[in-house]
This record gives structure tokens, sequence and C-alpha cells, in this order.
């Protein structure tokens, strides 16, 4: 019996212990101020928190009569603190928040959740025009005054809804223009692809009856006949140049170009290539100067689009170079690449013009420019034509009247997906 009566008086003290453990901490956290003080220092503190918060706040009592509100609500709203304060939330501004999704979320949705995230609400204002809101809710409940209150934040994101339909427009504009282009590109490879074989058949025949009557393998012309006879025969093989460079370009544009890969000897291609401009060299008055490496490895490429690359590139150095002066091609191999320079000391390029000479038909009437004849075709082609091996053209020009250099490179070993099987 006595060790009964000791434990209860231990326990009793320990009790009384705790209990003044407890009025310390109390004492501690309120730091001596009465209850009244505390509560009104945590009301400042709340309200701070609802002032500084960047989101529109109502508070409301248990029947959605509105307590408080922060300035950016009133700000973006447009009301005053006295028409708000007090006001039943459906007859504010006018009965303009008499919002039937409004009335669902605070009169369904909260009592049985006691809490909303995330809900969007679509509203026009008589005075402020449409608004797209996000709202969030909480009921609280204040043992102060035994009852709940209800805290709503409202997130206008009105022009973040109209930057996102924007975009969602342009998107839906976008794809239908892509598929239009798609189409138009699509119509226009089979259109050239038809007519080529319309276009080639008749010019060859006139280019053809043009060469045997400028050979005059069916009796003499006079002079004349001849020039006109020639006229006819450039002006053809002009024609027939074109029709095979737009043919090649609407082919590489629309994907539908393969390469034929074999491996190609590069030095010994390059030297017959410059051979085949010894005429037009001689004619002119030209010097040309060829630096290819000893050791140019072979590559993998097909034989006909790297003639033709290079034989775009030497034509317009030796076009565009006048009389007496000095054109060039070096070639070496550096890395996994070779690279192959063409340049010349004729016109050069004009500033403005470096970026336009890439555009098909381009033509400037300028004394510098670089694509004062031809068909326009054979730079962009060559560069197109450089790119589906793997490879990179860049062009440099010195200035006025201090020549061009086209530059390119090709990859030793070719792509296999490029290859036509």
């Amino acid at each position: 019996m006595k060790d009964d009566n000791k434990t209860k008086r231990q326990l009793v003290h320990e009790l009384t212990e705790l209990r003044s453990q407890n009025a310390e901490l109390k004492k501690s956290i309120t730091g001596g101020l009465s209850t009244e003080l505390v509560i009104e220092e945590a009301r400042r503190y709340a309200e701070s928190i609802v002032e500084t918060v960047r989101e529109p706040l109502l508070v409301m009592d248990a029947d959605l009569k509105i307590i408080s509100a922060n300035r950016n609500f009133y700000r973006i709203f447009n009301v005053t603190p006295d028409e708000t304060i007090g006001s039943f939330i459906y007859d504010l501004g006018n009965k303009q928040w008499d919002i039937p999704k409004l009335r669902d979320l605070l009169e369904e949705v909260l009592p049985e959740k006691e809490a909303f995230n995330g809900f969007e609400v679509d509203h026009d204002f008589q005075d402020i025009g449409h608004k797209s809101m996000l709202l969030n809710a909480r009921e609280i409940y204040r043992k102060d005054i035994g009852s709940k209150m209800i805290l709503l934040a409202i997130e206008d994101i009105t022009e973040r809804r109209e930057i996102e339909n924007g975009l969602k427009k342009a998107h839906e504009d976008l794809t239908v223009l892509a598929a239009e282009l798609e189409r138009t590109a699509r119509v226009k490879s089979e259109f050239l692809a038809n007519m080529s074989h319309e276009l080639r058949t008749p010019l060859n025949s006139i280019i053809g009856f043009s060469e045997v009557l400028y050979d005059e393998a069916f009796g003499p012309l006079n002079e004349k006949q001849k020039k006109y006879v020639n006229n006819v025969l450039t002006s053809g093989k002009h024609l027939l140049l074109l029709i095979n460079q737009i043919l090649d370009m609407a082919k590489v544009e629309a994907g539908k170009m393969k390469l034929t890969v074999s491996s190609l000897p590069m030095r010994d291609l390059l030297v017959e290539i410059s051979l085949l401009f010894s005429d037009m060299i001689s004619k002119k008055k030209l010097e040309l100067l060829l630096e290819i490496a000893e050791d140019l490895p072979h590559i993998e490429a097909d034989d006909l689009k790297v003639k033709q690359i290079l034989y775009n590139l030497i034509s317009n150095a030796v076009k565009f170079t006048p009389e007496g002066r000095t054109i060039g091609m070096r070639a070496k191999r550096v890395d996994s690449e070779i690279e192959i320079e063409v340049w010349d000391t004729g016109r050069g390029i004009a500033p403005e013009n470096m970026e336009k000479i890439f555009e098909g038909f381009f033509h400037v009437d300028a004394p510098y420019s670089y694509v004062t004849e031809g068909t326009g075709l054979g730079l962009p082609l060559s560069r197109k034509l450089v790119e589906l091996h793997g490879g990179k053209l860049t062009v440099e020009s010195r200035g006025l009247n201090k020549g061009t250099s086209v530059c390119f490179t090709l990859p030793i070993v070719s792509s296999k997906e490029l290859w036509d099987e």
C-alpha cells in the first residue's frame, strides 16, 4: 500500500513538472505577452502574408461573405474595399461574380473535400472584360471564433491562355502550311520529272542538227549562216544545261537523289578535270596552278556528281577571271576528309551578295558580282551535291577585283545510307 501511495505521489510530481514546463514554453513563445496581443500579432502576421501574395486572395466566412481581400484582388478586378468587405461573393461587382461554375466549386466541391485546386473558370466581366482564372480554395477552422473560414486564391491566367491559344493556332496554321508545301513540292517534282523527257528529246534534236549544220556536213555555209547556226547551237546547249540543273536541284530538294558510290582516285580525277578546260584557259590566256597532294587518297563518292561539282566551280573561275590572270586548284587530306579549293583572281563577290549567291537564278548587274552570266544554279547545286556526300562548301572573297575562293570537303568513307542500292 505504501508503495502504491509513493507511486501516485511520483506521478503527481511529474505532472506538475510537465505543466510548469508547458507554462514556461508558452511564456517563451509569447514573450510574456497577453493572449489578446498574441492573437493580434498573429492576425497582423497572417494579413502580411496575404498582402505579399502575387495572386488575388479572398477570405470568406462560412456563409461566403467576404471578410478580407488583398490589394491584388482590388487591382486586378477593379473593385474597392468598401464594396467588397462584408459582401456576399455572388453579389460582388453588381453580381458579376455570380458564376455557375464558382457556385458549384464553393457549394458542392469544397464542403465535401475541404479544398480544391487548379479549377479553371472563364468569365466575361462587365468592366474588365474576359478573364481566365485558376481557382484554389481551402477551408480553415478557427478555434478562437469557433467557425470555419474559406481562403480563395484566384490566379489570373488570361494572358497565358491567349498566348497558348495563339501558339496552338500558329501550330495548326504551320501544320496546314507544311502539308501544302509538301504537296506543292511533290507536284513540282512530278511535273519536272514528267517534263524532263518532253523537253530533252526535242532539245537534243535541235542541238544534234545544229552541230551537223555547223560542221557543214550537207554543204558549205556562208559567214552569216554559220554565225546563226552557232547561236542556235550555243543557246540549245545552254538551255539543256539549265534543264539538267533544274532537275538535279529538284531531285536533291525532294530527297530523291541517291549516290552511285564507287572508289575514286581523286588525284587522277582532278588532273583529268583540269585538262578538260585546257582550250578555255588557253583562249583567255589564263594560267592554271595545281597543288594536289601526292598522298591524296581514294574516296568513296559518286563519280559523276563529284565531276559535276568540280566542273561547275572551275568553269566559274574561268568565266569570271579576266584575260591574263591566274586560277588554281588545291587538294589535300584533312583527317577523315579531303579538302579541295578552287580559287581565282577575278571579279570577286560583293559583300551584300555573299549569301545571295546560293539562291537559284541569282544575277546582279554589278561589275564585281560573281554571278553575272550562266544559269545561276551552278554554285547552289554544287553546295547541295557536296552536302549530299556529307561534306561542306564555303565561299570567300578577298574583295573587289581580288578574286574568289570556293572550298569544299568530301569524306573519304561515304555514309552507306546515301548509296543508291
